[in-house]
């Protein structure tokens, strides 16, 4: 999903700052300050400038913890998936502390009933640096958790109560100021559960997200969420729209788009106004990914 913050089209950069060496965090929790909210797309909240920039999610799946969400919101658990590597030791360089990154992920979870995550997208801040090996753990007072991180470099913010309270930090496995980021919002729908009405549902629940999380003195100068688009790497791929059993309509994947990472792809989009039956299932290839633009 293609939702940055910045200001160039949907995508606003947000810069978080320069990562610092980590040392082995206290065996006593820290007392939590409260932070205000910062980054999003166009809609950029800024993160917290004190130090470094926000992380991204490692590549084998193992299981993550449940989101928490406040006992006041009926939404549905959101879940983080983390991995382990034996063989690699844990990341060690303080990235950016997490508070901040928790409250802004938190609201736009609540604001969009949980049908929307903001994730972190990795980039390099120098020419020598790299993010194909790149790691990320969430550090509390306990044992560093591995944080999955995608291709590219992106990964979910996770909602952990616990570790935010703890005035927990984002560490990776790269050097002091090799790593910058920019804010990502994704769909948090499951691939067979997409219809002509939830993809209606979710812009316009991104929408209110990048409005609730974008400074009032920025609105004026950010972009919106204008559309959501199915993707797949190579031209030539199709969604199938489904009335139960019964084949409605196969409409190609040919518009060219670029997906979170800067890479293009082609896409079938969605402006929120399309005029087919709500209940008409949305079926997509197996590789095609979901983004916000």
């Amino acid at each position: 999903m293609r939702t940055w913050i910045a200001c160039a089209g949907w995508l606003c950069v947000v810069s978080l700052g320069q990562a610092q060496e980590h040392a082995p965090p206290p065996a006593v929790p820290a007392p939590l300050q409260s932070a205000s909210v910062p980054p999003a797309a166009a809609v950029s909240p800024p993160l917290s400038p004190p130090v470094s920039p926000p992380l991204a999610p490692a590549t084998s799946a193992a299981s993550a913890p449940a989101v928490p969400v406040p006992a006041d919101e009926d939404l549905p658990p959101q879940t983080v998936t983390i991995t382990a590597n034996s063989d690699a030791k844990a990341p060690r360089v303080r990235f950016t502390a997490y508070r901040e990154s928790y409250l802004t992920a938190r609201k736009v979870w609540q604001v969009s009933s949980g049908s929307v995550v903001m994730a972190l997208r990795l980039i390099p801040a120098k020419l020598s640096a790299t993010i194909d090996d790149v790691r990320v753990a969430l550090q509390g007072n306990g044992a560093p958790m591995p944080i999955k991180v995608s291709d590219g470099g992106v990964f979910v913010v996770p909602l952990n109560d616990d570790i935010a309270a703890q005035d927990g930090t984002f560490l990776v496995n790269k050097g002091r100021g090799e790593l910058t980021a920019n804010i990502v919002l994704q769909p948090a729908v499951a691939r067979d559960a997409w219809n002509v009405t939830r993809v209606g549902q979710v812009l316009r629940d991104a929408r209110r997200a990048v409005r609730a999380i974008t400074p009032w003195y920025k609105r004026p100068f950010a972009s919106d969420v204008q559309s959501l688009a199915f993707c797949a790497a190579e031209r030539g791929s199709a969604l199938q729209l489904m009335d139960g059993e019964q084949l409605i309509a196969t409409l190609p994947m040919n518009e060219a788009a670029v997906n979170d990472i800067n890479q293009p792809v082609f896409c079938k989009i969605f402006d929120g106004e399309d005029k087919y039956p709500g209940h008409y299932r949305v079926v997509m290839p197996e590789q095609a990914t979901v983004l916000l633009l």
